[in-house]
């Protein structure tokens, strides 16, 4: 083998490396997305190739051709990223096409999924093959990726082969496996879960906020008797919810406050 040189980078958009062929050198990076890929027990960097990004051990693991649908394998805080990136995909057969169901571009027409990765990348919209091979191959960074169906929105990890890693694809095996078949069984129950549990939380918050709403008018109303105001300032009271008993840093009105980190219908709709 020839001796270790580091990557020259070249200026650009990071995704514009996806062509080229990873290097052989390794430098400390972003935290891998999976446990136990650390520097350490305490680190909060892992060992990544300098020329996409990829964790070293995850590209070891995919170049002995593991493929996985482990969610508990992914740290704790990527688990929910995880659910709610397979609810957007139409699981099927191991050999069918999983069409992507979530966010498309409405003018270039192609799938994106929001994430922000900023050791990664600058951008904050993947396309989904690309993030289904990060939950399945492994963190390989923006390694480039092929479907061996040609179909642009099919996120089925066994039609997805990452680029110039060297991976080993055995398709029949990974029909056949055992293992791979309960993963998959165990995914699909997780994301039922995850599924009913995102819409029991959206029909908490709307039934909340139709009662704020009820309960600002009532009390906005000049029209509402006095006995009315006084029965729901005492029950406000009572529950420990009226505006005299909130703390400064406590959101007015009792709202959550808004999240605008991510905006998956329109990325841009501030800009």
């Amino acid at each position: 083998m020839a001796e270790a040189q580091p990557n020259k980078r070249r200026g650009g958009h990071a995704y514009g490396r996806r062509h080229m062929q990873m290097s052989n050198t390794a430098e400390e990076g972003e935290l891998c997305i999976y446990s136990g890929h650390s520097l350490g027990r305490f680190s909060s960097h892992s060992m990544r190739f300098d020329s996409h990004q990829a964790c070293v051990r995850c590209v070891s693991s995919a170049r002995e051709g593991m493929l996985s649908f482990d969610i508990d394998r992914l740290l704790k805080k990527y688990r929910s990223k995880a659910l709610k990136f397979w609810s957007q995909v139409d699981i099927g057969q191991p050999d069918e096409c999983w069409n992507w169901e979530g966010v498309v571009n409405p003018r270039t027409k192609q799938p994106q999924f929001a994430w922000r990765r900023p050791g990664i990348s600058t951008s904050t919209q993947h396309h989904p093959q690309r993030v289904a091979m990060w939950f399945t191959w492994g963190d390989l960074g923006f390694t480039g990726v092929k479907t061996t169906c040609g179909n642009k929105y099919c996120c089925n990890p066994f039609h997805l082969i990452p680029q110039h890693v060297g991976v080993f694809v055995d398709q029949d095996s990974y029909m056949e496996s055992f293992e791979l078949a309960c993963q998959l069984h165990t995914l699909k129950q997780q994301v039922a879960e995850y599924v009913i549990e995102e819409a029991i939380k959206e029909e908490q918050k709307r039934d909340e906020t139709a009662e704020i709403e009820a309960r600002a008018a009532l009390l906005m109303n000049p029209d509402t008797l006095f006995g009315d105001r006084f029965e729901a300032v005492m029950t406000d009271m009572l529950a420990g919810k009226h505006i005299s008993q909130t703390e400064p840093e406590d959101p007015g009105l009792f709202r959550a406050p808004t999240d605008n980190e991510e905006n998956d219908e329109n990325p841009t709709n501030e800009f």
